[in-house]
């Protein structure tokens, strides 16, 4: 196994950054059972910027664990308030239960980085526990049904050492997009090498990250996608890019064939570099951009959408400019997260929905026109339900992690799950 450092943005409300001594390490389960929700996922998941909750690791299964915040920094998943020991002096690991995954493996490999952990920073094994320790919620569910915080204990081994991959450290610089270097080679070492860069396997494998090749391990496609993907331009800086204002696309000009976002933009006359579509990325909403070949799919579609859009009258209120369906629905004051847009979606039509960039634009597209469905048109509470089975019945996951987002998002601060917070709760998102 090995720990990738996939941290979580300082700027995020969800990295509060208060110095942490661990003196404790809390186990959680994820209680997310979809298929495909791993650790991966979870990576994702908690560096969103509405995301109000935050831990330490996750583990699943594989042989990769994240790690999400410093170990001299807190996060906010023990439930016990601001000030309480539980976020305060330990660390957390949320264990995934994915139905497609082997939660006794992932059991296993929790308690590997709990070991190494127990050494690092000499915690005693009863100051391992449960999540349900410091603020009486039933987590680890699935071990406190098997006999309790001892049941997992029993796996801790005597001794480990998991690998820290260090994904948050300065990049090495990235190749020149600018047609330097070898351009008829096909090996990316050679490449590389012409260029002055350090070709070696380790910095492939970064590269390939930045890129948004997951797994790298040098096969002949890996390293021809990684190739094409730095020739073209695509390298990711390492940084991140300052949201500054950029020009949008000019209207009804530009290259409408090609599916290159660097191609587009020289055919229109803009600057093409990478810190140039970083700054693109963060005016049209797409977050993190590394430049992988979704993000920048994701753009294009989202410029050449804006072209089209801006020689169209409006149609009604709000931003009728925007590309983004985020931007749109922020602009008429509606919820924008994406159980929010997976449901006015189910509503409008769209099956199915990911979030992709076709599906925004076609949800977009709807709203505007004032389509099946206009948006904000949640169902009143049932007399006697509460907000677990308020969200339940309109279709959006009510898992304590979801509510503790909703509340930061609706205004309730320090969400712990109390009744009164739980009908605070109801009546904003019913609104």
């Amino acid at each position: 196994m090995n720990i990738i450092q996939d941290f979580i943005p300082a700027s995020n409300g969800n990295r509060p950054g208060y110095a942490l001594s661990p003196t404790y390490i809390t186990i959680h389960e994820t209680a997310n059972t979809s298929a495909g929700a791993d650790a991966a996922m979870h990576a994702r998941y908690v560096k969103n910027p509405t995301t109000a909750v935050s831990w330490h690791f996750t583990v699943d299964d594989g042989q990769t664990i994240y790690q999400h915040l410093p170990l001299n920094e807190n996060g906010w998943h023990a439930g016990d308030g601001g000030s309480g020991t539980g976020n305060r002096q330990s660390i957390g690991i949320e264990i995934c239960v994915n139905r497609d995954g082997d939660f006794q493996q992932a059991m296993r490999n929790a308690a590997q980085l709990t070991r190494q952990l127990m050494d690092q920073f000499q915690v005693p094994l009863d100051r391992v526990v449960a999540h349900q320790h410091w603020s009486g919620k039933r987590c680890p569910a699935n071990i406190i049904n098997a006999g309790g915080i001892e049941t997992f204990r029993t796996l801790i081994p005597s001794s480990s050492t998991i690998p820290v991959e260090e994904n948050n450290a300065p990049a090495p610089t990235p190749p020149p997009s600018n047609g330097s270097g070898n351009q008829t080679t096909g090996s990316i070492v050679t490449y590389l090498n012409s260029i002055g860069v350090d070709s070696s396997f380790d910095n492939r494998a970064r590269l390939a990250r930045q890129n948004g090749i997951q797994n790298y391990t040098g096969t002949a496609a890996q390293n021809t996608r990684l190739l094409a993907l730095l020739r073209d331009g695509q390298e990711s800086s390492g940084s991140t890019p300052t949201p500054s204002p950029a020009p949008p696309p000019s209207s009804g000009s530009g290259n409408q064939t090609t599916g290159s976002i660097v191609t587009y933009l020289n055919s229109i006359g803009e600057d093409s570099s990478f810190q140039n579509r970083a700054r693109l990325a963060v005016q049209y909403g797409i977050t993190n951009y590394r430049g992988t070949s979704e993000q920048n799919t994701q753009l294009l579609s989202l410029l050449r959408d804006r072209d089209h859009a801006s020689n169209r009258p409006p149609a009604g209120g709000g931003n009728q400019t925007t590309g983004s369906i985020v931007t749109y629905l922020n602009s008429i004051g509606v919820d924008s997260s994406y159980d929010n847009r997976e449901r006015l979606a189910r509503e409008n039509g769209i099956s199915n929905y990911t979030g992709t960039a076709a599906q925004n634009t076609q949800l977009l597209q709807l709203l505007r026109s004032g389509g099946p469905t206009k948006p904000n048109t949640r169902p009143k509470p049932r007399q006697g339900e509460g907000i677990v089975n308020y969200l339940n019945r309109i279709g959006v996951d009510s898992s304590y992690s979801n509510r503790s987002r909703l509340a930061a998002q609706y205004g309730i601060r320090n969400y712990r799950g109390t009744a009164a917070q739980n009908w605070e709760l109801l009546n904003r998102v019913s609104r």
